[in-house]
Formats: structure tokens, C-alpha cells, sequence
């Protein structure tokens, strides 16, 4: 027989990562980058797989996906057509924002799991009749559906009789105890569904154009697989996929390398940094469940701190002449320099004309991205629009194609810029590295006319430039390595800016104050440093000195998302409690609710119930040969007289095991 092959993928903000793994021997056989296209991730995908060594395809048994799209569309607000039926939730149960579509339904249940009120079948038809013909999916959320799911799932098989649309409930995403964070979860994932089932079948039909059959994963924010059919339904647990792939890759390439298993792992991307802690080989998982552009959500994730610095962070200074960075990525010079050599002319005449220019303007061009077309654009807008389709302008230059003055075409451009129909491109990170000659991917000369102009507007020089930029990025990553590390014990850095010694502590530590004499300052972490992302081993040593500490950048280091992507495994948990009821004891779980006089008799059909339900999940999942291991927890306390009493027991469940693979892949 021959060999297994998988092929992991990563589709960052930024760059469109890929690998090929013998999966058998654990060996790298080949790796890939490309840009991602954010209008459509698949034709990213395909160029990608164009840069792969195709030799290995027939024989790709398994494909795993890892992807930003869940969280880019949270945070960037995004929202389809779904309807929210709330049952037995009372108007301040719930974010209001959540939908246009939202209806609060008599029912719901008591945290004893009884019926608080009886379910109002039809008013959830009426409902289902007025919204099925213009909703993409439904969330259904019971008050306390979490001890008696029998409302959610009566009102699933209406909307599913009624509308045959997609439809979710509360107590098969969490079973976690807070109404308004389930419903505010149920309701997102459902605004997630059609988003994810574009991606998924956009994807698919680049593999079928290969020929590649092997099933498709997709990589959780807990670092564990689900299978594509899983997906569909909980979109929501992908959020924060990408930073979770880095840090399984990461866990992956110390393994090979020897290093010890607990580590703080710093993903540096065009885009963002993430930061996560591996402890005894495995993450850390957030103990609220993932928080993304505001919203709390109780999706089971790592714990991972994310700032918006990378390579491609935008670099500016402000009226004192410090350097800042980011939060806005953009192209760096260098990259549209080599996509489109004309624009060296253009950069260095802004320098040759740069005392036309307005005051610390700095160099920068624009493009259109994408293919989308959208209405409401004045005549400025689509003017602009034209002149940089497929043709990278500077300020200077739109100004005499299109008649308008600097002040009114910037104000167009911010609007186009805004809505993501162009982009910006000016120094970045990675140009700075590119003069430096620690990186030498793109074109050097058009980031060192783009510098020469930076240089003459603030009267600065490259090493000071060079300097600021270690300094800054120090202190911003280092900055959420220690929150990271401390948060178990204190809350620690929010009150940072009203805290006057703590901002002197810590610009002493990175040495960026040199305000104190006789006192020296220092930050000693115990933990090591894994770099991960291509810039990480040109920005990380110097964060790893500050904080005397080392640092460890893997040789595939540029692609240890792809690699995380397709080197985890599968993993379902699921929880059951047992509760004093009456003469007996209840049973809770995401099956429903069942009764026992006898607590041993109550845990034996726990363990049972248990490991029926963590299996079907861990199969659906698409989990071959998963392996269940059971923990129990009893809570007793001791009243007055000394007599023992039992409070609750716990059953938690955990299903590990590998992906199903296409066995077509490799002869017999």
C-alpha cells in the first residue's frame, strides 16, 4: 500500500499557506504560499496548489482547512438574512443587535429542567410562514435549554417541516449556563452558515478541477477537527481557526525538533500577531470561551491574545516623530513593486517632486481589489474606481486624472478604502526588512524610494528607522506575552495606561524610557519562544531578549498554520451532571433528561448515555476509530449536625481520534 498524503491549508488574512505531509512517516514533502484573495478565497486556494509539487496529488488521502473567514466576519460586522426564535427568553435576555429578525416564543424551562411555561407551537408557525421565503437560517435558543432541550427540539423540526432551511439549536453548540451568551452565540452561528457553505463548496470545486476526493476538514478554534457536513451546521466554532491551526503546528514542529512542550507560541502574519501557551504539549483553552470583535461568545477556543501587527501593518509617524504601527494592513511597496514594476517611476519622481507635496506626505499608491461591484458610488467614486483598476496610483497622479483637488479625492479614496474596493500600499515592516537584506522576497528598490521619501520628510535615518521599529514591536508583543502568562493569576494589563509605574516598569524593561538612574528593571520569562510566521525570526529574538528568554524559530516556521491544519486530530467533549431531584437524582445532557432513584444507578446510565452521544458526535465529526475516556467529579457538602450532602456530579467525556481518509487515494 502505498503512501497517505495530506494536504493542509491555511488562509490567512494575508497569505494563502499549504503543505503536503506523508502522513504516515510524518515527513514535509513539499510547501507552498500565495496572497490571499479576499473576494474569493478559492482562487487563492488554486494558486496555491499550482506552487505545490503535483506529483504527490493522486495520492492525498485527506485534505484539512484552516481559515479567518469566521472571524474576519464577526468582527467586520458582517450579516446574512437569519431569524432568532427565542423560547421563554424575556426582552433583556438578549443583545438586541443581534438580528432584524428576532421572536421571543412562550416556553422555555426552569433550571430543574421542568417546563416554565408550555411551548406555543402555533405562534412558532405563524412565524416560519411570515420569514421562510426571504431567511437564509434559523437559531433556536430555550430559556435553560441546557438541562431540557425538549423546546429547542420541537421547534427544529418545524423550521425544518416548514422552511427546510438550516437551523441550529442553542444546546447542540454549548451547555454552558448563560442564556444571553447562548442565544448571542446561537444567532451568530447562524449568520455564519451561508458564509461558511459559499466557502466550503467554493473550495470544493477547485479539488474536483484537481481531482483530488479526499474529505475535507475544517480546523476548529480549540486546535481539533470537524468534518465539512459538521461544519455547515456550527460555522461558529471555526472562529479563530487560523491562530489555532499555528499554534497545533507549532506543537508539532517541537515535537520533531525535541524541544520541551510548554512554550509561548507567537504567530507573526502580514496582518496580526497571535500569542497562545502551550503547557505540557497542549493549549491553553479560554475558560469564558472565544471573545471576537466584542462579542462574548461560550465556543470552546484556545486562548489566544491578538493584535493587529504584522509584516504589512501600516507604518506612520506621529507629530514628535515616533514611529506607530498599525492597526490598518496594507500592500507593502516592496510586493507592489514586483506585481507591477511601473511603479518605481512613480515613487521616485514623488521624491524628486516632494517639495510639491503636501507636509510629511508620505509614499503611497492605491489599487482596486477584488471583483465586487457595488452601487451608490457618487461620480468621484467611480471615477477613482476605473483609474485603479489593474493600474496602481499615487495621490499625485489621481489628482490630474481626475480634475479634483488632494483633499476631495483622499475623501474618495477613504470611502472606496472603507467599503474594500481599493487598498493602500506604503512602508511596511516588510520593506523595512527588504533594505536591511533580511528579506529579499519582492522588489528592494521600489521600499527604498518609498523610504528615501520617509527619510526626507521626517529628517531620519534607516538605522534610527530600523530602531524605532525593534522597539516599538517589542513592546507591543511583549506586552501581551506577559498578559497572557499573568491572566491565570491577575487581571493584567487593561488598567495599564492609569497606571503610571507600570508604564514607566515596563518602557524601562524594553528600553525605551532611559528616564531612571540606579534602578535597573527586568522582565525574566521561564518560558521559551516559538516563532511561527514568516517574520517571525527577523522581529522575535529581540522580544525574546527583552525578555531574557529564548527563542526557537522552526524551519517551517512560514507555513506552521498549513501544517496545524492538517496534523491535528479530532476531539468531541461533552458533559453530563447528575443533580439531587426529590427521592432521586436527575440526569442533564444534550440528549435530554432522564430520572433515577439510585445515584449509583444514576451514574451508570450517565457513563452510558455519555459515551453513546460523544461517539455519534465523534463519527459525525469524521472521526475513524475515536477512542472515548470518561472523567467524574462529585460535589458534596457537609451540613449542620455533619451530615454529608450531595450537591451534583459531573461526567465529562472526551472522544479523540484520527480523520476517516479517502482510501482511493494510493493503489491496493
Amino acid at each position: 500500500m502505498g503512501s497517505r498524503i495530506g494536504l493542509g491549508i491555511d488562509v490567512g488574512g494575508t497569505n494563502t499557506d499549504a503543505v503536503l505531509i506523508d502522513l504516515e512517516e510524518r515527513k514535509i514533502l513539499s510547501f507552498a504560499k500565495a496572497p490571499t484573495t479576499r473576494d474569493d478565497f478559492a482562487r487563492g486556494i488554486h494558486d496555491v496548489l499550482y506552487r505545490l509539487d503535483r506529483v504527490h496529488f493522486p495520492k492525498i488521502a485527506l485534505i484539512s482547512l484552516s481559515t479567518t473567514l469566521a472571524t474576519n466576519s464577526i468582527v467586520e460586522g458582517v450579516r446574512r438574512r437569519v431569524c432568532g426564535i427565542l423560547i421563554g427568553y424575556e426582552p433583556g435576555d438578549y443583545r438586541s443587535d443581534l438580528t432584524d429578525e428576532l421572536f421571543l416564543i412562550p416556553g422555555g424551562h426552569t433550571v430543574l429542567g421542568e417546563e416554565k411555561e408550555a411551548l406555543d407551537e402555533d405562534r412558532v408557525k405563524t412565524v416560519l410562514e411570515k420569514t421562510k421565503e426571504r431567511i437564509e437560517a434559523y437559531a433556536v435558543c430555550g430559556y435553560f435549554s441546557v438541562r431540557n432541550p425538549d423546546h429547542e427540539l420541537r421547534v427544529k423540526r418545524l423550521v425544518q417541516e416548514v422552511t427546510r432551511k438550516p437551523v441550529v439549536c442553542g444546546h447542540e453548540i454549548s451547555l454552558k449556563l448563560d442564556a444571553v451568551k447562548r442565544a448571542t452565540t446561537t444567532i451568530l452561528n447562524a449568520h455564519l452558515i451561508p458564509i461558511l457553505h459559499q466557502l466550503i463548496e467554493s473550495v470544493k470545486r477547485v479539488f474536483g478541477e484537481e481531482n483530488i476526493q479526499a474529505p475535507l476538514m475544517i480546523v476548529k478554534g480549540d486546535g481539533s477537527l470537524m468534518s465539512e457536513a459538521v461544519t455547515r451546521n456550527r460555522p461558529i466554532e471555526t472562529i479563530l481557526s487560523g491562530p489555532a491551526a499555528s499554534v497545533i503546528g507549532a506543537r508539532y514542529l517541537l515535537e520533531h525538533s525535541g524541544e520541551v512542550q510548554n512554550a509561548v507560541v507567537v504567530d507573526i502574519g502580514g496582518t496580526t500577531t497571535d500569542i497562545a501557551l502551550l503547557k505540557d504539549g497542549f493549549p491553553r483553552l479560554h475558560p469564558q470561551g472565544a471573545k471576537v470583535g466584542g462579542w462574548q461568545t461560550n465556543v470552546m477556543a484556545i486562548d489566544i491574545r491578538t493584535i493587529a501587527l504584522g509584516g504589512d501593518s501600516q507604518m506612520t509617524f506621529d507629530e514628535e516623530g515616533r514611529l506607530r504601527l498599525g492597526p490598518r494592513r496594507i500592500i507593502p511597496l516592496s510586493y507592489l513593486g514586483y506585481c507591477y514594476p511601473s511603479i518605481r517611476e512613480e515613487l521616485r519622481r514623488l521624491y524628486e517632486d516632494r517639495r510639491l507635496l503636501p507636509p510629511r506626505t508620505n509614499a503611497e499608491l492605491w489599487i482596486r481589489v477584488g471583483r465586487k461591484i457595488e452601487d451608490g458610488l457618487d461620480e468621484l467614486g467611480e471615477g477613482i474606481l476605473k483609474e485603479v483598476t489593474g493600474n496602481p496610483l499615487s495621490l499625485f497622479q489621481l489628482t490630474k486624472r481626475t480634475g479634483r483637488s488632494m483633499s476631495e479625492v483622499m475623501r474618495g479614496l477613504s470611502t472606496l478604502e472603507r467599503r474594500g474596493l481599493v487598498q493602500r500600499s506604503g512602508l511596511t515592516p516588510t520593506d523595512l526588512l527588504h533594505l536591511t537584506g533580511i528579506f529579499q522576497a519582492w522588489d528592494k528598490e521600489a521600499a527604498d524610494w518609498g523610504a528615501r521619501l520617509l527619510y526626507d520628510r521626517w529628517k531620519i535615518e534607516l538605522p534610527t528607522v530600523v530602531e524605532q521599529l525593534e522597539g516599538a514591536m517589542n513592546r507591543m508583543i511583549g506586552l501581551q506575552i506577559l498578559d497572557l502568562l499573568l491572566s491565570e493569576s491577575i487581571d493584567a494589563t487593561p488598567g495599564l495606561d492609569s497606571c503610571k509605574f507600570c508604564n514607566l516598569f515596563v518602557d524601562e524593561a524594553f528600553g525605551r524610557s532611559g528616564r531612571v538612574t540606579g534602578v535597573q528593571f527586568g522582565i525574566h520569562v521561564k518560558e521559551k519562544l516559538i516563532g511561527i510566521g514568516a517574520p517571525a525570526y527577523a522581529f522575535l529574538p529581540s522580544v525574546a531578549e527583552k525578555l531574557e528568554t529564548h527563542v526557537v524559530v522552526p524551519f517551517y516556521a512560514g507555513v506552521a498554520n498549513a501544517i496545524g491544519a492538517i496534523t491535528s486530530a479530532i476531539v468531541i467533549q461533552e458533559e453530563l451532571f447528575i443533580k439531587p431531584y426529590q427521592t432521586g437524582y436527575r440526569l442533564f445532557s444534550s440528549a435530554g433528561m432522564g430520572f433515577h432513584h439510585d445515584l449509583g444507578e444514576a451514574t451508570e446510565e450517565g457513563r452510558r448515555l455519555l459515551r453513546k452521544v460523544t461517539l455519534e458526535k465523534a463519527r459525525e465529526a469524521g472521526a475513524e476509530q475515536p477512542e472515548v475516556f470518561i472523567d467524574e467529579k462529585e460535589t458534596w457538602t457537609t451540613a449542620r449536625g455533619g451530615e454529608r450532602v450531595f450537591i451534583e456530579k459531573i461526567l465529562t467525556a472526551r472522544a479523540a481520534g484520527n480523520p476517516r481518509m479517502y482510501l482511493g487515494a494510493f493503489p491496493l
